[in-house]
């Protein structure tokens, strides 16, 4: 699965970066986290316990999204600092190839944007499936296909 998910990120994500997250496996923890939250803050909002007339407009569902999508902003961008942090070398025999996660403050914003946009893609596609289990929320995000 790590194969395929280096695949996958290859296409947007700094090579580098994805090298070290590559070595810490540390991709299918961040795509299951990214899952794993899309489907936690869609189900608050579409089941129990935001399933309230009052909270069922276009307005909190993009609250919720916004939610979903900076939860993994911050959880990724923690977990980079994290690693960065502890200055594990690339290679044992040569100190001269650096450590892991040294590229910097602005590869790590640009991963953690990207990883809450895919958050925000995943908690899209999950909301068309679950919005047909609300009683208040049938038609966010949209009201197509559920009529």
């Amino acid at each position: 699965m790590e194969e395929s998910l280096y695949n996958f990120y290859n296409l947007f994500v700094n090579s580098a970066l994805l090298e070290d997250l590559y070595q810490e496996e540390l991709l299918s923890p961040l795509t299951w986290s990214a899952v794993g939250i899309a489907f936690l803050v869609a189900f608050a909002f579409y089941i129990w316990p935001f399933n309230r007339v009052s909270f069922s407009g276009f307005g909190s569902w993009l609250l919720m999204l916004g939610v979903s999508a900076l939860v993994l902003f911050v959880m990724t961008l923690v977990t980079c600092y994290q690693k960065a942090n502890q200055e594990i070398p690339r290679d044992e025999a040569d100190t001269d190839q650096g450590v892991l996660f040294d590229q910097g403050v602005s590869v790590f914003l640009s991963y953690a944007f990207e990883m809450a946009l895919l958050t925000a893609l995943i908690f899209f596609v999950i909301s068309m499936v679950m919005k047909n289990f609300s009683k208040n929320a049938k038609h966010r995000p949209m009201l197509w296909p559920s009529k």
